[in-house]
């Protein structure tokens, strides 16, 4: 008998359903945060055209640039918060 993992009316995030794209996307904002060599935007699409360069065709392409892009965007978020904490002067 096949298992479901979530009922029907569930949909997962691109994120669990693609979580080797989330991880990339993850890992190319460490190091755009580190470098910054573009804008955000051109370095995201950039290491997610060279992604998936070897990947020939992908049944679900926007759903695994959704999870790339989200996962980019969220840690871009989680530094520059963790920058800034770190900036706040209390005194």
């Amino acid at each position: 008998m096949r298992q479901t993992l979530v009922r029907p009316e569930q949909t997962q995030s691109p994120a669990h359903r693609f979580p080797l794209f989330a991880d990339a996307g993850r890992r190319a904002a460490d190091l755009w945060m580190q470098f910054a060599p573009l804008t955000a935007a051109e370095f995201r699409d950039l290491r997610f055209r060279n992604l998936v360069a070897g990947f020939g065709y992908i049944s679900d392409f926007d759903a695994c640039r959704s999870a790339f892009h989200d996962a980019f965007a969220s840690a871009v978020a989680r530094g520059i918060a963790a920058i800034s904490r770190g900036e706040v002067s209390h005194g």
